[in-house]
């Protein structure tokens, strides 16, 4: 073996850090090898050939054009010979390798090498390397036959290292997987539970959009939760493992483009891949899309007819198979996307699913106790007032009111005058409040004057008389309007 031939050899083996890279699939570093050992002098045809999990031989790599049939002959022998490196003739039996892996034949009977693979912890058959030489005439076959044997035991190992990749790689999917599905999680209740016949349409939508690779069309009012449910079905899907990107499609016309479809590094500033490109695989969700200029929307009907797009500015086609998402408001989408037939789900307002606002209620001020450690619940006067209400900004409106009165309602059990005025605006106010409401607030507003003014408007004692909190005689205060002139005289 010459100085040439080592060189090959070390550069093969070289070659094991490609199976370290689990973004090349196997089929390709497989190639890659054969590349390298191209080189040497008697190599002219290759092939590597591996077991699938049925037992059922492919050939994954090759290089010139070996005689499949023999290859495929000899990889589909079963038994003790099987495992044994041996030479392939046409017309005859494979003569196999003795012990010390030679064979007594001439070069001119042999039409292949064939050495096994061991591949996996217990060292078991996994495949085959099939050669027509290696280092040329001047080396006797069974110097040939043994080298083989060398160059197929590191094939094994980058099979092994690959396919401990690929575990990782999954494992790590997996993993990246469940921690985006945190991100939604606290939204996840909104279309999750409930009752209401809206909820129950819009969950069958939501499972066949998660199937399907059409791209979505959401159509819905504001606050309704077009977003959250972009992103759950992107969860559902088997796209969960490729990145969730949202793209605002407001902007100037070329700013657009770059965001969406990136631009060539001629452009300068912007150059490099959009958001189209870096989500590929994944689930893309354009807010807005009414805002997109006619250029970007004949760019996605382009993209959504072929499966490919180019850069701003250049010429060359990239396939991709990003998924495309539409949040539209309620009256449609409103843009020609060309041959493309989107699935369209319509995400119901809450005045559309009543019933299910008392489980949202009680969720959303659940997920306020675990951030700041107090537990409200409602009345049955002031849940009824909320489900009596229409609701206008939706799901949004919903959260921004049970934080408010995470922090502002003076007591754990929130009632009816604890909630937003705008809520109970004249003309919506549900007519659940008692005829004596206003003799009660008088006799709970004197009650309250009456303790200060025993205890010289000390309201600590005050409190612990009428059994409060210091927190909720001061909204007692402050919502009844209570103060002590100067003179030291109530102002009743």
């Amino acid at each position: 073996m010459d100085v040439v031939c080592f060189d090959i050899l070390r550069r093969a083996i070289a070659a094991l850090h490609l199976a370290a890279d689990t973004g090349r699939g196997l089929d390709a570093m497989l190639a890659g090898l054969l590349g390298v050992l191209a080189d040497l002098p008697g190599l002219s045809q290759a092939a590597v050939v591996l077991i699938d999990a049925e037992e059922r031989p492919t050939i994954r790599a090759s290089l010139g054009a070996p005689d499949v049939g023999l290859i495929l002959s000899a990889a589909l022998e079963r038994g003790p010979q099987a495992s044994v490196a041996k030479v392939l003739r046409r017309g005859a039996e494979p003569a196999p390798a003795d012990v010390d892996g030679g064979v007594a034949l001439s070069r001119e009977e042999a039409a292949m090498l064939a050495a096994p693979l061991a591949i996996g912890g217990d060292g078991g058959l996994g495949g085959w390397l099939f050669v027509d030489g290696l280092l040329g005439r001047q080396a006797s076959l069974s110097e040939e036959l043994r080298l083989a044997v060398l160059v197929a035991g590191l094939i094994g190992r980058m099979a092994d290292v690959a396919a401990a990749g690929a575990r990782q790689t999954l494992d790590m999917a997996r993993e990246l997987a469940f921690l985006r599905s945190k991100v939604s999680l606290r939204y996840r209740h909104v279309f999750s539970e409930g009752t209401s016949p809206a909820l129950g349409v819009l969950q069958a939508g939501t499972d066949q959009a998660a199937l399907s690779d059409a791209p979505l069309v959401l159509l819905g009012e504001a606050g309704s939760g077009r977003g959250v449910l972009a992103r759950l079905i992107h969860e559902l899907s088997p796209r969960a493992v490729r990145p969730f990107a949202v793209f605002e499609a407001g902007g100037q016309g070329r700013d657009v483009m770059l965001r969406l479809f990136g631009g060539v590094r001629s452009l300068g500033a912007g150059a490099g891949p959009g958001l189209l490109e870096t989500a590929e695989g994944g689930t893309l969700l354009i807010e807005e899309p009414h805002q997109l200029p006619p250029e970007a929307v004949e760019g996605l009907a382009g993209y959504l007819a072929s499966g490919a797009f180019a850069r701003l500015g250049g010429g060359r086609t990239r396939p991709g198979s990003t998924r495309l998402v539409f949040k539209a408001p309620a009256s449609g989408l409103g843009l020609d996307l060309g041959t493309a037939r989107p699935l369209v789900l319509r995400v119901p307002g809450l005045r559309e699913r009543r019933e299910d606002i008392p489980a949202l209620l009680d969720h959303m001020l659940s997920l306020e106790a675990a951030r700041g450690g107090r537990r409200l619940t409602l009345t049955s006067k002031a849940l009824k007032a909320l489900e009596s209400y229409d609701w206008p900004g939706n799901i949004r409106e919903m959260e921004v009111m049970a934080a408010r009165l995470a922090v502002s309602a003076p007591e754990d059990r929130v009632d009816i005058a604890d909630i937003p005025p705008e809520i109970l605006a004249e003309g919506e106010r549900p007519p659940i409040l008692p005829e004596d409401a206003a003799e009660l607030r008088d006799m709970e507003r004197q009650q309250v004057l009456n303790a200060l003014e025993r205890h010289g408007w000390v309201q600590s004692r005050a409190a612990r008389e009428l059994g409060l909190t210091l927190r909720q005689i001061g909204y007692r205060i402050r919502k009844y309007g209570l103060a002590r002139d100067e003179n030291g005289e109530s102002d009743n």
